[in-house]
């Protein structure tokens, strides 16, 4: 009986100990542009196009749950709407959407979208996030925020540009490092916590068998 009382006991710190490694695991931010200065803002000519940059996040953490983008707006006009894209398209452009946010409304200067509430697996380390600004006045100047270095993940010196014909092309920021100033806090697939549950659980299970001997 007591071996027994002794094996639930395991099991038990066994679970609150996995509990803690996924919520600690739930605070990883595995991608951070957010460093001062902002070195500019940037848009393609063609404001209407769908662009964005494509990350390399750190640590196993693939499954998104947050993501902040910093834009400017001229005006507090139009909308925008985020996207995730997993690279499987031709010659690793951006292929499958893998979220796609509501239309929000733009609100005028600099300001943070604020994307909460989800999970997204992304099946990769890196995927490449976009905006698209829709119903803008005339003279409206929208644009994402640049800055550089990240603090956490890198990204390339380029950037996805989708082409009014469907297309994506990489395209370059003359004379600055096209990194757009993004935030991705993200949690380990479920199977990576299963998988540590399932180990610490078998420390536990070896003893009781020793024990039993």
């Amino acid at each position: 009986m007591r071996t027994s009382k002794n094996l639930l006991k395991g099991l038990v710190c066994a679970l609150a100990a996995a509990a803690a490694i996924n919520t600690a695991q739930a605070q990883i931010v595995a991608y951070d542009n957010s460093s001062d200065p902002v070195l500019g803002r940037f848009s393609p000519a063609d404001n209407s196009l769908e662009f964005g940059d494509q990350v390399n996040l750190a640590g196993d953490a693939n499954v998104v749950t947050e993501f902040r983008l910093e834009y400017y707006s001229s005006e507090a006009a139009g909308t925008g709407i985020v996207r995730f894209h997993a690279n499987d398209g031709a010659n690793g452009a951006p292929g499958s959407t893998l979220f796609q946010s509501g239309a929000f409304d733009l609100a005028a200067d600099f300001n943070t979208v604020e994307v909460t509430g989800i999970s997204v697996p992304l099946g990769s380390d890196f995927f490449t996030f976009t905006i698209e600004f829709n119903d803008l006045q005339n003279t409206q100047d929208v644009g994402l925020l640049l800055r550089n270095p990240p603090l956490v993940g890198s990204s390339f010196d380029d950037m996805w540009v989708r082409g009014a014909n469907g297309d994506w092309a990489l395209e370059q920021i003359p004379f600055a490092t096209a990194n757009f100033a993004a935030q991705v806090v993200a949690v380990p697939e479920p199977g990576t916590v299963a998988l540590a549950v399932m180990g610490i659980g078998s420390l536990f299970g070896f003893g009781y068998i020793r024990r039993r001997k």
